[in-house]
């Protein structure tokens, strides 16, 4: 076992995937890991197998529960680490505030929080921290919307989620503590929140509407709403906004993107589709899964019952099979089926509105900004290492 190379792999440079993912993805079988707590595992790179694995039932993410690739607890894990019939129960509780329907309701909001961020980035200083100033707020007051959280307590949210988010970054007794105190934050508004509607009072937002849910079987315990408004809160603001300010930093390197999504912004959708494939944005590689039967894979590899096996859709997003030239860029590349937002039951819940922040995030930055610059050499950009989500700590720019 001491042998076997330590998995994740060492990040790339900038947003690029690890070297390791070419190189496996040409060797015969699956590659076999050592993850971080000593167990072994497969990695699966190859687009139609990775696929397979994320969405066929006999592969179950809740079988694996030590979880070491991910600094939040299993038990905050509410969709990530679940599986049917609590995944399906829990995600359809929820699942209406994001649909595509939804979500395009949801544009006028946007649109307005995208605007005044935008307003206090061009008032401010320069250089600026495009992340600090941009990416984060305008994230986390959108979800803080949806969700009904007092806006006034954005500042609070990053010091916890950062070392929550970690994948070895931060100590371990950093990363109780913040979950210990993310967790009492919103016990408390859960409770709150609990008071008022038991008051008569009109409560908007996504905690009010886990609390009355309208169908019985959709009913969430008092601990799973705690950990369902955590958790998307979480993961609506930290993947986005790394993946925006990721994108941003790519867009100024090809002048072409900024172009393109400045003078047409009704084009805009291909171009954040192509990012969202090229990006390694997946720190810690995948979700660990353990077969419960033996499965033969698209590719002819056969896993053994109990196997943990790790897909990879970094890895897959890169594969020459499904995608002409993967490491290059291209706008205006019309098939583009990647996997970054998963693939079957855990396809991510969130999709649609990270698309509509993509979108209009970057056509509003590039508007605003048409000189937009890197304030600093790109080799002084400190990228998130050893975090779950990939992206820039900080991007200064100025204009």
């Amino acid at each position: 076992m001491t042998d076997l190379q330590l998995f994740p792999f060492p990040a790339g440079t900038r947003g690029e995937p690890p070297a390791e993912y070419a190189r496996i993805r040409q060797e015969p079988g699956l590659p076999r890991v050592r993850l971080s707590n000593g167990r072994q595992a497969l990695v699966v790179t190859r687009y139609h197998d990775v696929r397979l694995v994320l969405s066929d039932s006999r592969f179950s993410r809740s079988a694996f529960t030590s979880t070491p690739l991910f600094a939040r607890t299993t038990e905050s894990l509410a969709l990530n680490t679940a599986d049917a019939p609590e995944h399906g129960r829990r995600r359809g509780a929820v699942a209406h505030a994001f649909t595509a329907r939804q979500v395009r309701r949801m544009r006028p909001m946007v649109e307005r929080v995208i605007e005044e961020q935008i307003a206090e980035v061009a008032a401010g200083p320069r250089p600026a921290d495009l992340v600090d100033r941009f990416t984060v707020p305008f994230t986390l007051r959108v979800m803080c919307r949806i969700l009904g959280v007092p806006e006034d307590d954005i500042g609070r949210f990053k010091p916890w989620v950062d070392p929550m988010m970690s994948v070895g970054r931060f100590p371990a007794d950093t990363v109780a503590r913040c979950h210990r105190e993310m967790n009492d934050y919103f016990t408390a508004l859960v409770e709150d929140v609990r008071a008022a509607l038991d008051a008569g009072r009109t409560v908007p937002g996504l905690i009010a509407e886990m609390l009355t849910p309208r169908k019985e079987e959709r009913r969430l315990s008092r601990a799973e709403v705690i950990t369902m408004s955590a958790g998307i809160l979480i993961a609506g603001y930290e993947t986005t906004s790394n993946e925006l300010a990721a994108a941003v930093y790519e867009m100024l390197r090809r002048p072409e993107l900024v172009r393109r999504v400045r003078d047409r912004p009704e084009e805009s959708g291909p171009v954040v589709e192509e990012i969202l494939r090229y990006l390694c944005a997946n720190g810690s590689g995948g979700v660990p899964h353990v077969a419960t039967a033996d499965v033969t894979l698209p590719g002819g590899v056969v896993v053994p019952a109990g196997e943990v096996v790790v897909p990879i859709p970094d890895a897959a997003n890169h594969d020459p099979g499904v995608f002409e030239d993967p490491r290059c860029l291209r706008g205006d590349r019309a098939e583009n089926p990647h996997l970054t937002f998963g693939f079957g039951a855990h396809y991510c819940l969130g999709a649609e509105l990270a698309r509509l922040e993509m979108r209009l995030g970057l056509t509003a930055v590039f508007g605003a900004f048409p000189t937009l610059r890197l304030a600093v050499p790109e080799e002084e950009l400190r990228w998130r290492t050893d975090m779950f989500i990939r992206g820039l700590w900080e991007l200064p720019v100025t204009w």
